[in-house]
């Protein structure tokens, strides 16, 4: 084969490529001269292993299509069975083996059986559950959906179908009877940190040495540049991102984006058989435009997951008068570390057509008009590009590239329960403002109101609780939002509420982020307004108009005799 097979093996997961593979539970390509196996090494897997080696009992495994459920059912097949690795499923997808404790029988996709096998198995598991002399235990791989609607229509499992309700409701109800682990709970930016952590082994590259088209290879300049740790950092902060926002990306949908953010979609051959026109396009594919699907077709974006959610946090789209004139200035600020830095990232490589950038921004700076509008499609490139490849130390906020403002604070409150009871206030603030739609004064106290300003009930912020998701040592889950707790009234705080409040809060309009807050914020709203009562009822408590101050204040009024007010 010509060129770096593991640079085949990432085109196994380009799904517009005539190489795609449907299925990576094995993460491996074989061919003539190479077999590259790759894995994920998991806090869940380890976690299973352990449990049925010391107290084995059933186990559930419940994701998405693509979340490593079958990967999962395979490596605990091949670590406990004495017959050897499991080469391939049988067509019924169900497996045993034994091991010290008794024996395994592990069922790869419940979803993929027929209906009254389906009824066969769980039936025998919750028999085992009551009483397992046989000593045989359960690996189930199952879609949360199927496996819910399938125990509720069938009045034969109802005891199963109680005990798994309940283990969905929380994890703590985890016995060692039976444990269901969903793994929609994983947290995405772990899992990347460790597949780039492999896939830029030198190892993997060492083919590429040899090559003579390597210094105009994007696919190699790719890979330098991943490699750095200061790049691998922005691109695991992309991901936590998608963490703080509650937003889910499974394995399957991690190992597309990233085979494209390091190939762009291109093979060995394609480079090694370009023409120049090619090459041109070729460079187009550098790592931090594929990371954003910069140029891809409607087809791609669409195929890739990824792009759509991480298309709203492109630096490249965010306008920064600092940065914007580093590119302009930067070699020239007279900042000697600002102008090395702008020296280093503007210079003679592949992604800057050889200097071809340089010359353009002389060109610019010489007022040349032919060259102005064309130069002006260079910001979002370089932005991104600056974002990704900025040296942290160098006086110049990459961080503002990025389209929360209050990220920073999120971190924080995440990370230290004395800034949590700071930011409560403001928090407070916020959702007195969006419950109202008013500039109600900022204070200490929740109102449980609405657009009428009648307030039902008044919460003084000892009473309102900010308390940080756990974070859970038996899978791979970090800590990455927080609930705002009132009564048995609770407010998922993820970073786009949290961004919106503190908006808010600070004068910002209603409409900003409004799509993504709107279900949530008003969901609590009126499951405070439910749960509330004026304390007093012989008066009613408002919102009004201050003209002194432009905001809206709390204001009484009491009835008289039941017939009239003051």
């Amino acid at each position: 084969m010509r060129g770096n097979s593991f640079v085949m093996y990432l085109d196994q997961f380009n799904t517009l490529s005539p190489n795609h593979a449907k299925i990576y539970d094995e993460y491996m390509l074989e061919n003539d001269t190479v077999a590259y196996e790759f894995r994920v090494e998991t806090a869940v897997e380890k976690t299973i292993i352990q449990r049925l080696e010391s107290n084995p009992g059933h186990v559930i495994l419940t994701g998405n299509a693509g979340d490593g459920k079958t990967r999962l059912c395979r490596t605990i097949y091949n670590h406990f069975s004495i017959e050897g690795g499991l080469e391939s499923w049988p067509s019924e997808g169900i497996v045993e083996c034994s091991f010290d404790k008794g024996r395994l029988r592990i069922v790869k996709d419940l979803s993929e059986l027929r209906d009254d096998v389906i009824e066969r198995e769980l039936l025998r598991m919750q028999s085992l559950i009551e009483e397992n002399t046989e000593h045989i235990y359960y690996v189930i791989a199952a879609n949360e959906g199927k496996l819910t609607k399938f125990l509720s229509q069938h009045s034969s499992l109802d005891v199963l179908a109680r005990d798994v309700r309940r283990r969905f409701e929380s994890y703590h109800h985890n016995t060692a009877t039976l444990a269901i682990y969903n793994l929609l709970d994983v947290t995405s930016s772990v899992y990347l940190e460790k597949v780039l952590d492999e896939w830029t082994k030198e190892e993997n590259w060492e083919s590429c040495k040899a090559c003579p088209r390597q210094k105009r290879c994007i696919i190699h300049l790719n890979h330098t540049r991943m490699k750095q740790p200061v790049v691998k950092n922005r691109m695991v902060e992309q991901y936590r991102m998608l963490d703080f926002l509650a937003i889910h990306l499974t394995m399957r949908e991690l190992l597309i984006h990233m085979s494209y953010v390091f190939t762009g979609g291109y093979t060995c051959i394609d480079v090694l058989e370009a023409n120049y026109q090619q090459i041109e396009q070729q460079i187009e594919k550098v790592y931090y435009q594929n990371f954003f699907g910069v140029g891809v077709s409607e087809g791609a974006f669409s195929e890739i997951k990824a792009f759509e959610v991480f298309v709203y946090q492109d630096p490249g789209k965010q306008a920064d008068g600092e940065i914007d004139d580093f590119i302009l200035n930067g070699d020239i600020s007279g900042d000697e570390e600002l102008e090395q830095a702008h020296l280093s990232l503007f210079n003679q490589d592949l992604d800057m057509y050889r200097g071809y950038f340089v010359r353009q921004l002389q060109l610019y700076r010489d007022h040349d008009q032919a060259t102005r509008q064309d130069f002006m499609l260079w910001f979002p490139r370089l932005r991104r590009k600056i974002y990704f490849e900025f040296l942290a130390g160098i006086p110049l906020a990459v961080e503002r590239l990025i389209p929360y403002q209050y990220i920073r604070e999120y971190k924080q409150a995440l990370e230290d329960s004395r800034f949590r009871k700071q930011i409560r206030k403001k928090l407070i603030s916020g959702l007195n403002r969006t419950f109202s739609q008013r500039l109600v004064e900022s204070g200490d106290v929740l109102y449980a109101t609405n657009r009428n300003l009648l307030i039902y009930g008044r919460y003084y912020d000892d009473r309102v609780s900010v308390m940080v998701q756990e974070k859970r040592q038996d899978i791979d889950h970090l800590s990455s939002h927080m609930f705002l707790q009132v009564k048995e009234s609770r407010l998922l705080v993820n970073l786009y509420i949290f961004e919106y409040l503190f908006r808010i809060d600070n004068g910002g309009t209603f409409n900003l982020l409004k799509q993504e807050t709107n279900i949530l914020i008003d969901t609590f709203k009126n499951e405070l307004i439910r749960i509330s009562s004026v304390d007093d009822e012989e008066d009613l408590y408002i919102l009004r108009l201050d003209p002194e101050a432009g905001e809206y204040v709390r204001d009484e009024i009491s009835i008289v005799g039941g017939h009239g007010y003051d």
